[in-house]
């Protein structure tokens, strides 16, 4: 059978159970219960690749909606084509288009070209995809008249996105891995199975007979995410802690927790460390920054970039450090920093402000 021919999910041995693991449906509406994820008011939009757990989740809602009319503006799907894998591709908007009619959900449809967007900003094909693939699902969500984005990213999701980002170097906030809501690319996304495992996932679909499609491109290599997941994780099963995946999901909840923590912190005392403020630019006031742990001093610098920004998206470690640096330098030095910010060492001072724009030149002028 071809790798990505639709097929019954397959279940796993039920013969002896394992209490602690619970089925997704328990799983997920725990989950549910502690946070404000589904809207009450408006629908829902599901993003469905055809995959086991974006599958798995779109029928865990609509069955979660009919008992309770939550969301009370219904549900409805989103598919995005990546037209990465030729006729895998159209096969896969095929069966969502198809699962979508069976289920009474009206299908929403979009296809955008990854190709295209990593040859003209230089990204990896991997960036580009994910890029266009969450402003896709946005511009769905506005047709279809709803604010809100349900994705399947699963515990083991999480688990390989902490260690990814572990062997990268992320700060406190990069290891609290991915949250069950916020914002990426504009779109308002939230994550229901977050604390489901891909076992569960496959049980559930085994049990209700759902049918799913399989994505090829998952079984190679290449990509780190695929190579942790396929070489790194399960050795680290075997040889190390067989709940690996568990551990790491409760390490990111705990990093999560610090970083709100220092975050709070920080907000509560920057009006200390601040100097003067006026439309475009913060001063802070290095000497009394300097009185506080380096960890607080990241957040700190986090706090004001964000008042002056209002995001802190293009911001990145070495940008942080690098303001770190300023608060030990002499007077003069200096640092752009993304989102046409500047950073100057003066007086006793690091200042944060925005770049003035040069004036733009008449047609047909020349630099001297």
């Amino acid at each position: 059978m071809h790798p990505s021919t639709p097929r019954p999910a397959r279940g796993l041995c039920t013969d002896r159970p394992n209490p602690r693991d619970a089925r997704l449906e328990h799983s997920a509406e725990r989950f549910l219960a502690t946070r404000s994820l589904l809207p009450e008011r408006g629908g829902l939009l599901v993003a469905v690749s055809g995959g086991p757990d974006s599958v798995a989740l779109l029928h865990f809602l609509r069955d979660y909606h009919r008992r309770t009319g939550i969301p009370l503006g219904g549900i409805a799907v989103g598919h995005v084509d990546h037209a990465l894998r030729g006729s895998e591709s159209d096969a896969d908007a095929a069966f969502v288009r198809d699962l979508g009619r069976s289920w009474n959900l009206v299908v929403y449809e979009e296809r955008v070209d990854p190709v295209a967007r990593r040859r003209s900003r230089g990204e990896s094909l991997e960036q580009a995809a994910r890029a266009l693939r969450y402003g896709a699902l946005r511009g769905i969500a506005e047709r279809a008249g709803v604010d809100r984005i349900a994705v399947a990213h699963t515990a083991d999701d999480q688990a390989e996105t902490v260690l990814l980002r572990l062997v990268r170097g992320a700060g406190l906030r990069g290891l609290s891995g991915m949250s069950a809501r916020g914002r990426v690319e504009g779109a308002r996304v939230v994550r229901p199975l977050l604390t489901t495992t891909r076992e569960q996932v496959i049980e559930y679909l085994a049990r209700h007979g759902i049918a799913y499609r399989t994505d090829s491109s998952n079984a190679e290599p290449t990509p780190l995410r695929n190579y942790l997941r396929m070489e790194i994780l399960p050795r680290m099963r075997e040889r190390m802690n067989p709940a690996v995946d568990r551990a790491l999901v409760r390490e990111a909840d705990a990093f999560r927790e610090a970083d709100a923590y220092l975050l709070r912190e920080a907000r509560r005392l920057l009006p200390e460390v601040v100097s003067s403020r006026s439309p475009g630019k913060i001063s802070i006031d290095a000497a009394r920054a300097l009185e506080y742990p380096n960890v607080l001093r990241k957040y700190l610098f986090r706090c004001a970039l964000q008042e002056l920004n209002g995001d802190l998206r293009n911001f990145s470690k070495t940008h942080i450090d690098t303001l770190l640096s300023l608060l030990r330098s002499s007077a003069g030095r200096s640092a752009d920093i993304p989102m046409g910010l500047r950073a100057r060492r003066e007086c006793g001072q690091v200042v944060l402000e925005r770049r003035e724009r040069e004036p733009a030149r008449p047609r047909g002028s020349s630099k001297a």
